[in-house]
């Protein structure tokens, strides 16, 4: 087991048998992933991208569902700019 001091900056050092062991190199990019029992630390490289493969279904429909998206959205945005209530209309 190996330990590293947080610094006054929020800065940690990863040991270097663990930053050679997996592949964390000067400019990669970590994930700090939170589980149950801590958190983890992993590097975001070729490995953890690749991990992300197949999980889309080839027979979706990805435009549509972006389009879907952007519609309930602007319906949204338009329900909170309407106002809360409207005003009563005068009986003449």
């Amino acid at each position: 087991m190996e330990t590293s001091v947080l610094t006054s900056k929020g800065q940690l050092l990863i040991p270097k048998r663990l930053r050679t062991k997996y592949g964390i190199k000067s400019g990669i990019k970590v994930i700090f992933e939170e589980t149950e029992r801590g958190v983890v630390i992993r590097p975001m490289n070729e490995d953890y991208f690749n991990s992300f493969m197949g999980i889309l279904k080839p027979d979706g429909n990805l435009k549509g569902e972006i389009k879907q998206y952007k519609k309930e959205e602007k319906q949204m945005e338009e329900r909170k700019m309407k106002p809360l209530s409207k005003p009563n209309k005068k009986a003449k």
